[in-house]
């Protein structure tokens, strides 16, 4: 993936895609027992017991394996100056050993009138799970660029 250059080289409706991830049991049972101890996370009999009807991954582990895995592509590298906040969905589950396909697209560019060196930009993260196309996590993120 090509990173960007500026905030002034992106535009409203610009699409990225980022490939795909996995979440191996391993890391969702350690994520989960270190960061978010629920039974659905942490222990596959209680978890079947419960409303999944199995395991799950922490939405807050696919938070942080979607944004990580967008942010290893280097997409950000060289204009990011951090953000501002996030926006989660999380409409479907995330079993361990899923596949999520990772996309962008640009929703606002607002170029800061007190800093004309940075522009703030609103970015829709969707996770597609690839085995049956279910959106997993929508994220909406605010970040800032440098122009």
């Amino acid at each position: 993936m090509e990173p960007i250059r500026s905030f002034d080289e992106l535009s409203v409706g610009q699409e990225f895609r980022f490939g795909t991830m996995a979440m191996p049991l391993d890391e969702v049972l350690d994520f989960a027992r270190r960061w978010d101890p629920q039974p659905f996370h942490t222990d596959e009999a209680r978890a079947r017991e419960s409303p999944y009807g199995g395991l799950i991954a922490s939405g807050i582990h696919t938070l942080a394996a979607a944004f990580g895995h967008m942010l290893r592509t280097g997409f950000v590298e060289q204009v990011s100056m951090g953000g501002t906040g996030l926006e989660v969905r999380w409409p479907a589950p995330v079993r361990p050993g899923d596949e999520i396909a990772v996309s962008g697209r640009v929703e606002e560019l607002t170029p800061s009138r007190s800093r004309p060196d940075r522009g703030a930009v609103k970015v829709r993260y969707t996770g597609t799970r690839v085995s049956d196309g279910a959106v997993v996590i929508e994220i909406t993120a605010t970040h800032i660029f440098k122009r």
